[in-house]
């Protein structure tokens, strides 16, 4: 036998061995009944080896007279188009940051978005990228990150097959509700290399999102003196605490603290949940509709006449805090936190918010609220940052200083690079792209990155059922079971499956937990 024809007859086996090794692959993990889920898929790749094997025994029996250099092409491309067939389905799919084809100006493609993103080209320091979120370019090799709006991602519309390499990355600032907790399980956030969330773990935190910057925290155009509140307290007739909220029945539970708290202390609640007191026409909001009156100034004058606000929010995860916080420490009403329970890191002094978690009772709270009511003194400690000007908090000093993103602030010593930290995360996964590429080019090592659960994860949430059983939160089962079903797809390269080929697996999965 030629040498031509150890060539080939080398590829017929080496053929037959990886079509063996193709078929064998499913049932060595899973059971019979899941792998029949992909065999369909499998049966068209092993269909078109076959006829390449089939094709390749009929040249090497009918056609032994071909030139040496004639068959060496042949050899060439059906050796390529056989471990092509091979690679689409063995290919790694997994979030690897290895280096990547050297583009001068990489695409940065928004899979899911919020409204207003529009392409872009974007300078960030030395360094170029473009922005787009056009779908169409998914597969271009110009496209080297994808970028998730969380609140908009749909586990069934994700951009698979997923391109060896390519960056994914997460952009996920809202509460966990927005997307039933996805986040916060393992089997989702390890899809995605970098992250931007309000944890402060993430690769570009946003936990003071909703604070523009320290001069917020210091202004007191709005203050009302403690004398004045409590002589209004009797003339309008206010209670000494503020609820406003109109998205009710949230995961935190906390419309159901609030009714417990109101049996010892009067609450004021203007918003559509626990409703007690109407807010002036032209200033009126309701959950759905527009939220404009709550950044009117007579919102803002009439919230700063109360001594405290409750600042509720309707998720309990570490670093989540939102304008609840901020806008009743600006306005000089002493907040009552629901939520962070790392959230003093984050004060602008010791003492100048209450803990919902630093107390045992909803009763026990309210008696500390009636004492500083009618202890003025002792009240005013708690709005000492605002009469002297002052942060005292070095750590909230220093987190807002290496912010890349926010308003001009005077107390702040370095001006900052945007404006908005949307652009500020595009200018971040462009700069890392192109260290990406300017190590492959250098032949450097490249750690590969993957997000973890600390990067957004929040605990399962708990509340009250119909029975008055204390357990967790159903939505918090329905997004774990759905990341499981997903990863199943996922992990085995099987790409063609809808939202309710998920739900299916994940009852499935569901099921299988429960009965062990």
């Amino acid at each position: 036998m030629n040498s031509n024809h150890k060539k080939i007859d080398f590829l017929i086996k080496f053929g037959l061995s990886m079509r063996r090794a193709h078929h064998s692959k499913g049932d060595s993990d899973e059971d019979k009944s899941e792998s029949r889920q992909f065999s369909k898929a499998k049966g068209v790749k092993t269909g078109k080896m076959t006829w390449l094997m089939r094709k390749l025994r009929k040249y090497q029996l009918r056609n032994s007279y071909l030139c040496w250099c004639c068959s060496v092409p042949l050899v060439v491309v059906l050796y390529y188009v056989i471990t092509s067939v091979l690679h689409h389905d063995q290919v790694s799919f997994g979030p690897n940051i290895d280096p990547m084809a050297i583009v001068d100006k990489p695409i940065i493609l928004w899979w899911t978005t919020y409204g207003g993103k529009s392409d872009e080209e974007i300078t960030c320091g030395n360094v170029q990228c473009r922005v787009s979120v056009d779908r169409s370019l998914q597969f271009q090799n110009d496209v080297q990150a994808i970028v998730f709006y969380g609140t908009s991602l749909e586990l069934a519309d994700m951009p698979l097959p997923r391109k060896p390499n390519q960056i994914w990355a997460l952009k996920h600032e809202e509460s966990p509700k927005n997307n039933d907790y996805m986040f916060s399980h393992e089997d989702v956030i390890s899809l995605f290399n970098y992250t931007s969330t309000f944890k402060r773990q993430s690769d570009y935190p946003l936990s003071t999102q909703h604070l523009p910057n320290l001069d917020y925290l210091l202004d007191t155009r709005y203050v009302v003196d403690t004398e004045t509140k409590s002589r209004l307290r009797r003339s309008e007739n206010l209670a000494p605490v503020l609820y406003v909220q109109s998205d009710c029945g949230a995961p935190s539970d906390r419309d159901e603290y609030v009714k417990l708290l109101q049996k010892y202390i009067p609450v004021d609640s203007y918003g559509r949940c626990l409703h007690n007191k109407d807010l002036p026409e032209h200033i009126r909001f309701d959950i759905g509709k527009s939220m404009a009156g709550m950044h009117h100034d007579d919102f803002h004058k009439l919230a700063a006449k109360y001594k405290f606000t409750l600042a509720m929010e309707n998720a309990i995860c570490d670093d989540y805090m939102t304008e609840k916080l901020w806008r009743p420490l600006r306005l000089g009403s002493v907040p009552i936190v629901f939520g962070s329970p790392k959230v003093k890191d984050f004060l602008p002094s010791n003492k100048s918010a209450i803990l919902v978690s630093d107390f045992p009772s909803a009763k026990d709270l309210a008696e500390y609220l009636i004492d500083l009511d009618k202890n003025n003194d002792k009240y005013n400690q708690f709005l000492k940052f605002k009469s002297t000007n002052k942060i005292d908090n070095e750590f909230l000093i220093s987190h807002i200083e290496a912010r890349e993103w926010g308003d001009f602030s005077a107390v702040q010593k370095n001006p900052k690079k945007f404006y908005s930290h949307m652009a500020g995360f595009d200018c971040f996964i462009c700069r890392k792209i192109h260290e990406i590429q300017n190590a492959r080019a250098q032949n450097k090592p490249i750690t590969p990155r993957t997000a973890n659960i600390d990067h957004y994860g929040c605990p399962a949430p708990r509340r009250f059922d119909k029975h008055g059983q204390y357990g967790v939160f159903e939505p918090w089962f329905y997004s774990k079971y759905l990341a499981k079903a997903f990863r199943k797809y996922y992990d085995s390269n099987h790409h063609a499956f809808t939202h309710d080929d998920l739900t299916t697996l994940a009852k499935k999965l569901r099921e299988d937990d429960k009965n062990g």
